[in-house]
């Protein structure tokens, strides 16, 4: 139900979200900060109350849940896990270019799905500009392919992306097997259209002799990876990581909340991690993302303001007119808006609105079911995690890439990004359309 308010609460909301949204887009200032401030602003002039911001708008759930995957994933990539795992792909791609090439983007997509694509790019980018400099090539076919990869591979699973996350804890029914069951065939088709493409466009360098790298010998991964422990005592830390990811598979079955399983996850691999590896957990919590916690929080806030000033009713009146009660197009315009907001944006600022307003649209056209809306958070969902690689300023991935590789000499140009991923991105959101409306659609609202 909607406070009643004085009339001009609803136009400083609606003024507020949108110049902090301004902000976000040139991103001169800490998005958190901005979240926040304008969440204050929200909550002294009345338009949230304090009370139901804690209690009704703040999503602890979902705050939780992502904590506990970015220590978890945070330990993981400190253990020297994944970093061994490219080591061995290295020595079993023969030092051939192309086949090493593929193995690494295989290990960058299914590691953002079960990590998350920020974690996989910082892990990932030193070992391939590092495996570039000792073939002597360009790091930026690696850098390109990644960023696809992991933005495309995070988006099948219910962690593999914050967008998943959110919309996974607004929706029960949406737990990890139907995100894997749902996204998974549309995610592994876009994923093997874009790493064949990024290859072809890359071949000729791809197909140089192979050098006399000898990774053994080389500076590729950190002195973590030689340590003298036991290989079981090594193997601690990544067992431990599937069993949460199991129990987050198995979640709703138990009746376990998920955020609840990631925080207990995160305790675990912390002290797995100190006793195995040597890694202090002071130092990881200190290193932990809070921005994106309070950037969170803080559009929480915001998205409560706008339901209860009623810009989401009046939101999700104006798409039921526009598309005349019309699922299916409501779908193709969230995806599309969603996929194209997200190639030159942090797309969650969208996503905190879009979330409401879905559930709003579904109750204005009377959705006999919850899962009459299920192709309206894929749509979402899909539209996110394709988008973000359309441009070097879509996504965190694309950041870390450029950010990283500039560091160690190797430049990935924005032109060069956009001439390749750009085109594979607009296909990417056709293909996905075509499987939103043929294959996840059903058949009574299609």
């Amino acid at each position: 139900m909607i406070t009643e308010m004085m009339s001009w609460q609803p136009t400083v909301a609606l003024v507020i979200f949108l110049v902090a949204y301004a902000i976000w887009m040139t991103g001169q200032l800490n998005r958190a900060l901005v979240a926040l401030i304008a969440a204050v602003l929200f909550l002294l002039l009345g338009i949230v109350q304090w009370r139901s911001a804690f209690q009704l708008h703040i999503q602890w759930d979902t705050l939780l849940l992502w904590a506990g995957l970015l220590i978890m994933a945070a330990v993981m990539g400190r253990s020297g896990s994944i970093h061994r795992f490219a080591l061995v792909l290295i020595r079993y791609s023969g030092r051939r270019p192309a086949l090493l090439y593929l193995y690494m983007m295989l290990l960058a997509g299914v590691g953002a799905a079960l990590l998350e694509p920020v974690t996989m790019m910082l892990i990932l980018v030193p070992i391939m500009i590092a495996v570039a400099k000792a073939f002597r090539l360009s790091a930026v076919p690696f850098l390109i392919g990644s960023v696809l990869a992991t933005n495309i591979g995070g988006t099948a699973t219910l962690i593999g992306q914050p967008a998943n996350i959110w919309i996974g804890t607004n929706n029960a029914e949406l737990d990890f097997v139907a995100f894997v069951t749902a996204l998974g065939p549309i995610v592994g088709v876009l994923f093997v259209l874009n790493i064949v493409l990024v290859w072809l466009c890359y071949c000729k360098v791809l197909r140089i002799q192979p050098s006399l790298l000898q990774p053994e010998q080389s500076s590729i991964v950190p002195e973590i990876v030689n340590s003298s422990h036991s290989i079981v005592r090594r193997a601690v830390v990544p067992v431990l990581y599937i069993a949460v990811i199991i129990l987050l598979v198995w979640a709703s079955q138990l009746g376990w909340e998920s955020g609840w399983i990631a925080a207990g996850g995160a305790v675990v691999l912390l002290i797995a991690g100190k006793w195995t590896s040597g890694i202090r957990p002071s130092s990881v919590l200190k290193q932990l993302e809070w921005d994106t916690l309070l950037f969170f929080a803080g559009l929480f806030i915001l998205a409560g303001g706008l339901i209860q000033t009623g810009w989401i009713i009046e939101g999700a009146t104006y798409l039921i007119e526009l598309t005349n009660g019309n699922m299916g197009l409501v779908a193709m315009i969230l995806l599309w808006v969603t996929g194209l907001l997200s190639m030159t944006m942090d797309h969650m600022p969208w996503i905190a609105a879009a979330i409401p307003l879905i559930q709003e649209t579904g109750q204005q056209m009377e959705a006999s079911s919850a899962g009459l809306l299920h192709p309206l958070w894929w749509a979402l969902a899909l539209g996110a995690g394709i988008g973000g690689s359309g441009t070097l300023l879509g996504s965190a991935a694309g950041l870390i890439a450029a950010s990283m590789a500039e560091r160690e000499g190797q430049r990935l140009r924005y032109i060069e990004f956009l001439r390749i991923a750009l085109p594979l991105t607009l296909l990417s959101l056709v293909l996905a359309s075509l499987y939103l409306m043929y294959v996840l659609m059903p058949s009574s609202v299609s």
